[in-house]
């Protein structure tokens, strides 16, 4: 999924945007880029509200479903 969102990023973002997007990355394994992934979007989540908000209105709302499959 690609989500394009418009905020200002702050010195830590572009700092780990560079990170991400360098060669580097490109040649390290699996588990050392999706920890790298999941740093960034920690720090989005709770240094840029704004973020977090714009994810939340564009992702579609799921249902909740009122039985239980062992009702069924």
């Amino acid at each position: 999924m690609k989500l394009y969102l418009d905020f200002e990023p702050c010195d830590e973002c572009i700092t780990m945007m560079n990170e991400l997007s360098s060669p580097q990355m490109l040649i390290v394994d699996d588990k050392t880029r999706a920890d790298e992934s999941a740093k960034f979007l920690r720090h989005l989540t709770y240094n840029h509200s704004e973020v977090v908000q714009a994810v939340m209105k564009d992702l579609p709302k799921q249902k909740r479903n009122q039985e239980y499959d062992f009702f069924k």
